[in-house]
């Protein structure tokens, strides 16, 4: 018999008004279509997820990903309750605007890592060019400016 590994949504992570919030803001404010936003906001979650447990090369969301990404840091008293739920500190984004920026994990490594870490990858938001190189990463606890 095969044991079946039940994989959690990002969503879980917040309460329902948090998420509710967090999605609107997408749609209302960075113009992201309503079909679009939740599964966004889920996955951007499963990322957040992913990052408070993983240890390695920072994991870089998708362009999609990072949109929600940054819907959630921007209500940064949900963001610091979450990360402190999740990581035990606040979890930092670190843009590298240069593109030249510090090598990140592939957007593969980091689907990987979140289904690693207990969370449902829904594929159509992980849409990528492989680079190697991500203009955002994510928190590894260096200290800001460090490579």
């Amino acid at each position: 018999m095969t044991a079946t590994t039940q994989r959690l949504h990002g969503k879980t992570l917040v309460t329902d008004e948090e998420f509710k919030r967090f999605t609107l803001f997408l749609v209302r404010d960075m113009q992201e279509p309503e079909e679009h936003a939740a599964g966004i906001v889920d996955q951007a979650l499963a990322y957040y997820g992913a990052v408070a447990t993983h240890a390695g090369k920072p994991l870089m969301p998708s362009e999609a990903v990072d949109r929600g990404v940054h819907a959630i840091l921007l209500h940064t008293r949900e963001a610091e309750g979450l990360f402190t739920r999740i990581a035990g500190r606040f979890l930092h984004h670190s843009p590298h605007p240069e593109r030249g920026g510090r090598p990140a994990a592939s957007i593969a490594d980091t689907m990987a890592a979140i289904e690693a870490a207990g969370y449902v990858v829904d594929e159509k938001y992980w849409a990528h060019v492989e680079g190697g190189v991500s203009q955002c990463d994510s928190d590894d606890g260096r200290p800001y400016g460090t490579v």
